[in-house]
């Protein structure tokens, strides 16, 4: 039988970046960390640029100059790095009580534009640095948002950067550098976002998605002189990134149908889509894409069920697809891994829910089934290779991924139907999804578990509270056990906009206090498991630790484990070989899989 160790060194390559029409660089965690390498493709050689035993978060280039942004311990305080070809990387910014979001480089290649909460914590102030002498000035001092750079124009006078009023509830701002002037570029805004910009050639305008008076996230155009945006298409689904070729001729669109991605090249010379080749099925949504500097070769970020993600080449000018960089998979044959089917079932209200089914060849008769639910809450399961689920899928397993009401990609009524005081419902859905299982015959009953991190956590600890009959264990990561106690002890600059979809500890503790699984521990008759990082900035450890200690308190039996060096999740390797095992043989033993 396939083991751990093999499952969780296949690995990923993702968030590619060109240095020229020959080379670009991507991250890979083939030495078990994410990792800075370089490919070439004249030659087809790989080379490991950065060797830290820290994740790199994101990877940026100019000119042929690398910087990059990492944190410590899962921290997530970044830090930016610059990395001259031939050179030790130079940490920029060196201050690890403060986190530093990157915006761009300006057209001189060393002045680096970025967000900061060093001066106060709850605010982030947009900043540049001289990257050669580290000097930092303040371009726009923020007292009452979190504020995150979005895009730099190619001329280096405008930066593009989001006011975070929700999670999916935003203003896209735009600072004139030389004047200092900010303007919202929306004048009378709705409750909506603005994302993903990416500029003309000319500094002219730029195109973004927004979902301003639609279900949908659509593709726009605003225009600098006049002051003003329009809608270019649309769908019924989500437009999920878009990114501009160097000669302004070609713009890539991603749309998320239904939880896979479909890549649309938009000839804007011509007003129509290209007729080209398909990408294999999959998701490419969350990595962004890269035109090269002189060509029009895409470089996107391709992953499935069965596919661990690695970097796919689109050569327009030549209709061709490739495949870069290629993944060991460890001595394990694609065939070993489970692609979902898209299923559906009816909630307690009538509100049609999808849900993803993994079902492999181990898992065809023990009808032991766990239900694994994303985090956000404002997140989308979809089909994606994972480690942590092939694995329990080879180990005996049937994976079901809800997305519960909540959930994005299904439109704005469906993502906003668990705000607040509707938290519950979501719950809910949960709970008629396991009896949904068991009528299907999908699932025995007294074999079914329920397993997320941060969100997803928070879900476990709430169904095996509310719904303590359903279950026959539970494994809570990273999750919130205590909403007051979470909005009152995460990062001070998350707080108000995670307090848009949980509710306000100044008009909703009520609500808060009556909806966190805390109070209702002395329910729980599930099993559970408890996994969590020490240095967590989003959820707090006294989260976990407050519900274990409740559960020893009454003598329940809780298997705790406890990573000093992680932060909101499990990203080292040498834990997920500790941690995930440990995670199996307990699900395992209590749904009584030999």
């Amino acid at each position: 039988m396939a083991t751990i160790q093999q499952y969780f060194s296949i690995g990923s390559s993702t968030s590619a970046k060109w240095l020229n029409d020959d080379e670009f660089v991507y991250l890979s965690t083939k030495s078990g960390v994410n990792q800075i390498w370089k490919k070439t493709l004249s030659t087809g050689k790989e080379e490991q640029l950065t060797f830290f035993g820290e994740r790199v978060w994101s990877v940026h280039v100019s000119d042929g100059r690398i910087f990059f942004t990492m944190d410590l311990g899962g921290n997530e305080q970044e830090q930016i790095y610059r990395l001259d070809q031939g050179s030790e990387p130079v940490n920029l910014t060196d201050n690890n009580a403060a986190r530093h979001q990157f915006g761009g480089i300006k057209p001189d290649h060393k002045t680096v534009v970025f967000a900061c909460n060093a001066r106060d914590p709850k605010s982030f102030d947009l900043c540049q640095m001289d990257s050669e002498t580290k000097e930092q000035v303040i371009l726009l001092q923020n007292t009452d948002s979190y504020n995150t750079p979005a895009a730099l124009s190619p001329d280096g006078r405008y930066l593009l950067y989001n006011k975070l009023k929700g999670q999916s509830d935003n203003c896209l701002w735009m600072l004139d550098i030389q004047t200092g002037q900010a303007q919202n570029i929306d004048s009378e805004p709705g409750f909506a976002q603005y994302t993903d910009p990416t500029w003309k050639k000319d500094s002219s305008g730029f195109f973004f998605l927004t979902d301003k008076d639609s279900e949908y996230k659509y593709l726009a155009y605003y225009d600098l002189k006049e002051q003003k945006f329009q809608k270019i298409y649309g769908e019924n689904w989500d437009i999920e990134d878009a990114e501009l070729s160097s000669d302004d001729k070609y713009l890539a669109v991603k749309i998320n149908r239904d939880g896979y991605s479909a890549l649309e090249i938009y000839n804007l010379e011509k007003g129509v889509f290209e007729n080209l080749p398909s990408l294999p099925k999959g998701m490419m949504g969350y990595y962004g894409s890269s035109w090269a500097p002189n060509s029009h070769k895409l470089l996107v970020t391709l992953t499935s069920g069965q596919r661990p993600a690695d970097i796919w080449m689109l050569d327009v000018d030549n209709e061709k697809v490739e495949r870069v960089t290629f993944t060991d998979l460890q001595g394990l044959n694609k065939e070993d891994m489970v692609e979902p089917q898209l299923c559906h079932f009816t909630s307690f209200d009538g509100l049609t829910v999808p849900y993803w089914l993994y079902k492999g060849s181990n898992s065809s008769h023990s009808k032991a089934v766990v239900i694994e639910v994303h985090g956000g809450p404002e997140g989308q399961e979809r089909p994606t290779f994972s480690p942590m689920l092939q694995y329990l899928l080879n180990e005996g397993l049937t994976i079901v991924a809800p997305n519960v009401r909540g959930s994005i990609g299904y439109g704005k009524t469906y993502h906003h139907l668990d705000d607040i005081e509707k938290r519950l419902d979501s719950v809910h859905d949960a709970a008629c999804l396991a009896e949904h299982l068991v009528q299907t015959g999908i699932a025995d009953k007294d074999k079914i578990a329920f397993m997320g991190a941060s969100y997803g956590g928070y879900m476990t600890l709430s169904c095996v509270t509310r719904y303590p009959d359903l279950w026959a264990a539970g494994v809570d990561s990273v999750g919130m056990s205590n909403l007051e106690t979470f909005l009152e002890n995460t990062a001070d600059y998350r707080r108000s906009h995670r307090e848009s979809e949980y509710g306000s500890l100044e008009h909703h503790r009520q609500i808060l206090h009556d909806v966190s699984p805390i109070h209702k521990v002395d329910q729980i008759t599930a099993a559970l498991m408890v996994v969590h990082g020490s240095n967590d900035p989003r959820v707090p450890v006294g989260e976990e630790e407050q519900i274990v200690q409740s559960l020893r308190d009454r003598n329940v039996p809780v298997e705790y484990l406890l990573y000093t060096d992680e932060g909101h999740g499990i990203s080292k390797r040498k834990n997920q070989f500790d941690c995930y095992p440990k995670v199996a043989a307990f699900l395992k033993k209590h749904l009584k899989v030999e």
